[in-house]
């Protein structure tokens, strides 16, 4: 009886020290899932909050309000320019869209002539590319000139024009942002025309987003 007693006694001192060393591994645990859900809480509000904000799409209402042109050189007596062929948007509302981050796709039937005086000129399938809408790789006396409200503060704000012209591309060497492709080829001087009564499509893309903001269409009148 007196071993019977002794052995509950030890049995009943190694549980209470079993429970007093596990309360603060138990403890210490607890508070572990605290934080972690604590900073699962904060990192989700971030996400939900600044997250958004800093990587919302833009919106914005952009009209397309004229597009006039003509193709270059088509053997008519009067051939249109290439600096005739004009596209005018008016940010109508929304946000206001940083312009070196907003791109420009324009396609339709044109043409552009090659890159070396004498090489003549490609007609068919056109695609137009506006890598960006600053001033940066643009002939300096047309684009800034057409757009300079507009390019003043980076910023295409609503209720200012954009004026895209068939003669925007920089000449030189300067690398264009303008870029421009017939029926695929892309080695041109990356200046354009449209044909006067067929129909372009237009884009205005976010290149951060990847998303287009905006796609119109147009029938092309001829430049007087």
């Amino acid at each position: 009886m007196r071993a019977l007693g002794s052995l509950r006694h030890k049995f009943r001192y190694f549980f209470k020290s079993a429970t007093e060393g596990l309360s603060p591994v138990v403890g210490s645990l607890l508070s572990l899932l605290i934080v972690f859900v604590l900073v699962g809480a904060v990192a989700s509000s971030i996400n939900l909050s600044g997250g958004r904000t800093n990587f919302q799409q833009p919106m914005a209402r952009i009209a397309l309000e004229s597009c006039e042109g003509g193709l270059c050189h088509d053997g008519s007596t009067e051939p249109v320019k290439f600096e005739e062929n004009q596209i005018v948007l008016m940010h109508e509302g929304g946000d206001s869209l940083p312009l070196d981050s907003i791109s420009i796709r324009v396609s339709g039937y044109g043409n552009s002539h090659r890159p070396v005086f004498g090489q003549g000129f490609l007609t068919g399938d056109t695609s137009v590319f506006y890598l960006d809408l600053g001033s940066g790789g643009k002939k300096s006396d047309y684009y800034p000139e057409h757009n300079g409200d507009t390019l003043e503060d980076g910023l295409w704000d609503v209720g200012e024009r954009l004026v895209l012209c068939g003669q925007d591309s920089a000449e030189g060497s300067i690398e264009s942002s303008v870029k421009v492709s017939v029926n695929g080829d892309d080695n041109t001087s990356d200046n354009y025309g449209f044909k006067a009564g067929s129909e372009i499509t237009l884009m205005v893309i976010d290149r951060e987003g990847r998303n287009v903001i905006a796609e119109r269409t147009a029938i092309v009148k001829l430049a007087e």
